[in-house]
């Protein structure tokens, strides 16, 4: 056998459930057409709040809106659709993922992600081609400023200035920024500072440019940061759509479309899966995350092909979850080292093994790992933004606990690898 038979296999005994792939190996919108989006989308709350203030730029108006969700529960999809749909009305539409980092690292990648596909653009008039080259070159060299020299409100108001050149030819205009968690969780306080003030000002001068939106995305952890350092960021938001863990009705859909987008006869029904089944493993192991339940259920159906199963099962998917629980492991593990300090991990360990994953209030935490209380705290939030922990407030009592996808990950460590 050689070393890529197992995997060619499995596709083929993917052919009794009338399947052409495991439709959930492409999880990430990132690697999707627009067409295949359009395919697999489940209309949610948060799609009808989005058409509204698609309505409000088309008549002229300004949309700035705030995606909120953990990873993987469709921010990302909604923002390449916002994007798409800008695109066909033949707008001028920009993505990016900023890096962690100093401001001028940051707002590099702002005005690259705008001024160079304008600058490469000869479908636009040659005025606002020569105003993107000018503001490139004011800033391609932004991050060899020194910090005294370096003015972020001044970076915000060129930015905004950009688009307001571009709502002056009557074109329609959108900037995308995803993974807004990234600026927070890479970048040391006093940076992340500077860098919300460019878009403090970045938003403040673009509330009055017709017919243009600004999408964020981020984790609630890091939205919640944002909040607490700098307000007057989240107050320059119009709306927030917050994602919620999906309902087993909303997940049931999304496995019914993204089976009959594989289907090779046409039929849109569950095979081999049922409703039981979706809703455990939403319900259990994804608890609400579309992005967990596609991962968990990808192993399931990749281990249930392997043994030529007709009829996914309660009592067949447990080899499924645990496959999937060592991939998301593994990954896991390397992030935990590349992002955590050794004193970070130290405490991590503690209340995964000892605390059973919390929830553990911070004052009792301190003392029996003998730590100064505000210096424990101040660990714990950290931990909290970078999306390892949940924080609860009742009062002055502060607990902590671990975000769901760990406890999926590490069941062993929490004693819960007993069967469902």
């Amino acid at each position: 056998m050689a070393i890529y038979d197992a995997k060619l296999s499995a596709d083929k005994s993917l052919k009794i459930y009338k399947l052409r792939r495991n439709p959930f190996d492409n999880i990430s919108s990132d690697n999707m057409t627009p067409d295949e989006i359009i395919k697999i989308h489940v209309e949610t709350d948060a799609d009808d709040i989005i058409i509204n203030n698609f309505s409000n730029i088309l008549d002229g108006g300004t949309a700035t809106i705030a995606l909120i969700g953990e990873y993987g529960s469709g921010k990302s999809l909604r923002a390449k659709g916002i994007q798409e749909t800008l695109k066909n009305r033949d707008a001028l539409v920009f993505y990016t993922k900023l890096p962690g980092g100093t401001p001028g690292m940051v707002t590099y990648a702002l005005f690259e992600s705008v001024c160079v596909p304008l600058i490469n653009n000869n479908d636009i008039s040659d005025d606002l081609r020569d105003f993107a080259r000018n503001l490139w070159e004011n800033y391609r060299g932004i991050s060899n400023i020194s910090d005294a020299k370096f003015k972020p409100y001044k970076a915000g108001q060129d930015l905004a200035s950009l688009f307001k050149r571009i709502s002056e030819e009557d074109v329609l205009s959108g900037l995308v920024i995803d993974e807004f968690e990234e600026i927070i969780e890479a970048s040391i306080q006093r940076d992340v500072r500077k860098t919300f003030e460019i878009l403090r000002e970045y938003l403040s001068y673009v509330d009055n440019v017709s017919g243009h939106i600004t999408v964020i995305c981020s984790t609630p952890n890091a939205w919640a940061t944002l909040k607490e350092i700098h307000p007057a960021v989240a107050t320059r938001i119009h709306v927030e759509i917050e994602f919620k863990p999906i309902r087993d009705k909303t997940a049931i859909e999304i496995v019914r479309k993204r089976l009959a987008a594989f289907r090779t006869d046409g039929s849109d029904n569950l095979e081999p899966f049922t409703d039981a089944i979706i809703k455990k493993v939403n319900k259990e192991y994804a608890t609400g995350n579309p992005r967990m339940l596609l991962v968990v259920l990808r192993s399931i159906l990749t281990v249930a092909a392997k043994v030529k199963l007709k009829q996914v099962t309660v009592d067949s998917i447990k080899d499924g979850v645990n496959e999937a629980r060592e991939n998301l492991k593994n990954h896991q593990r390397e992030r935990i080292k590349q992002i955590l300090t050794p004193k970070m991990r130290n405490i991590l360990d503690v209340i995964i093994n000892d605390k059973n994953g919390g929830p553990v209030v911070g004052t009792e935490l301190a003392e029996e790992l003998n730590m100064d209380q505000g210096n424990l705290s101040r660990y714990l939030n950290q931990m909290t933004t970078l999306n390892f922990l949940n924080k609860d407030r009742e009062g002055r009592i502060v607990s902590y606990e671990i975000k769901p996808e760990l406890r999926l990950v590490f069941a062993e460590e929490l004693g819960l690898m007993e069967d469902k």
